[in-house]
Parts: structure tokens; C-alpha cells; sequence
């Protein structure tokens, strides 16, 4: 392990994401991944049912891992960070109104977009345990599910002072996306490429990180294949029954 972001999600995490990919760091791992590669892991912890991350560290993060990115990796920044002593901690920051704004819009979005599937909860097991992975994470975090302006700010306020306060100076990068390639280059010892500085997951993006999570994860292609066999298996149940009654 190389780099740890620790910066709150919306805090440009998508876009360092792509820019470590872009500076040769091997094996970037965000929320994406997490669900991908270690699901299971992330829902004993927010079951309580582990003492610490240590057999997740070594089963998912130690083979060849060089940064992460994004929640829960940036809210478990100081468990990496004890873990790999030696890595680079970079801050991303945001202005709190500024990014309370584009988190609730992300959220309302995601909500709006996918709040069909509220239709089939008690029918599909995985998608309960889905959206109840995606719930702990929330209350753990933000405190708060819905978006609270309130308790969301202090959340990145309180996350911020604790990550200035753990992480030794020399190895803590306080980075905004929007200063470019140059402070992060020079923190990372890294040349910088000659291409703009990545701009990813607009709140507006008809292909943000939530619409990837539903889509491209496999728990998300597991819950789709469920959904399709209730929704083939009632299909086939009505058919059924205006038959029968037909005949």
C-alpha cells in the first residue's frame, strides 16, 4: 500500500481515483471494489462481528493493492495507515456547503433513479442485503441516511480535524482536484502527464458511481438476475391463471 485517500466521498475521489491510475499505481481500489473484492468483509465489520480488519487486510488489500479510494476505505484511513505505516495520506478538500450540495444531489439522484426496486425488497434477498450494505455504511459515516446538512457537515468537519491530527505531516497531502496535476505530482514524486487533470462523477453524470455500483458490481448483477426470475415468475403465474380461467 502506497497511497491512502482519505478525503470524504464527493471530495474529488473518483477524480484522484483516475489520476493515480493515470501515475502508474498498480491495482486502485474504490467503493466499486470494495463491493466487488471484499462485500462480505465490509458486512461483517458493519455487523460488529470482527475485532478488527486484519484477515481482510491480508485476504483483500495486501496482494498488490497500491492505493484506496473513497468510502469505506477513507473513513477506515487510520486502520490502513497503521497497517502500512510508510504510505502517503492525501486529504482531498472541500468546501462543506459546496460539497453537502453535490453529495445530497448524487443522493437524490441515486434515489430517484433506482427507488422501482423498492417494489421488489421483501421478494429479493440480495437486494435487501444490498441496500442494508449501503445503509450501515451511511448511518456509520454520515450519521445520517437522508441528507442533513447539520449532521453531514460536522461529519466531514470532525473526519477532516481527525485525519490532520493522526497522519505525521510529512506524509499528509491537503489536495484540491481542482489544483491539478502539480501538488499531487510533487507530493507523490511523480512527473506529471501532459493531459488535463481528470474531472470524473459530476452529481449530473448519467454514469456516476452509483449507476456503475447498480450495474457493475456482482452482488448488483445478482440481485438483477433474481429480480428477472420474479418478475419472469409472475409473468408465467398470471399467465396461468387467465388460462385456468379460460378454460
Amino acid at each position: 500500500m502506497k497511497v491512502i485517500c482519505a478525503g470524504a466521498a464527493k471530495t474529488g475521489t473518483k477524480s484522484i481515483a483516475t489520476a493515480l491510475r493515470l501515475l502508474g499505481y498498480d491495482k486502485v481500489y474504490d467503493v466499486e471494489e470494495a463491493i466487488e473484492y471484499a462485500f462480505e468483509e465490509w458486512e461483517a465489520v458493519w455487523g460488529g462481528s470482527v475485532p478488527n480488519l486484519d484477515r481482510m487486510f491480508d485476504k483483500v488489500y495486501s496482494e498488490k493493492v497500491e492505493a484506496v479510494v473513497d468510502l469505506p476505505h477513507s473513513y477506515f484511513f487510520d486502520e490502513f495507515l497503521q497497517r502500512w505505516p510508510e504510505a502517503k495520506v492525501i486529504l482531498m478538500v472541500r468546501e462543506p456547503d459546496e460539497w453537502f450540495e453535490s453529495y445530497e444531489k448524487m443522493t437524490s439522484r441515486a434515489v430517484g433513479r433506482y427507488q422501482v426496486l423498492w417494489i421488489f425488497y421483501y421478494l429479493s434477498p440480495t437486494l435487501r442485503r444490498l441496500l442494508k450494505w449501503y445503509y450501515n455504511l451511511s448511518v456509520i459515516t454520515l450519521g445520517e441516511v437522508n441528507p442533513h446538512p447539520l449532521l453531514w457537515k460536522k461529519f466531514l468537519k470532525r473526519h477532516n480535524t481527525y485525519v490532520r491530527a493522526t497522519v505525521p505531516k510529512p506524509q499528509l497531502l491537503e489536495f484540491n482536484v481542482q489544483q491539478g496535476w502539480k501538488p499531487l505530482c510533487d507530493f507523490l514524486g511523480k512527473e506529471a502527464p501532459e493531459i488535463p487533470f481528470p474531472c470524473e462523477n459530476q452529481a449530473d453524470d448519467p454514469c456516476n458511481v452509483a449507476d456503475r455500483m447498480m450495474r457493475e458490481t456482482w452482488i448488483a448483477k445478482k440481485m438483477i438476475r433474481e429480480i428477472k426470475i420474479i418478475v419472469s415468475l409472475f409473468f408465467l403465474a398470471i399467465a396461468f391463471l387467465f388460462t385456468y380461467l379460460l378454460c
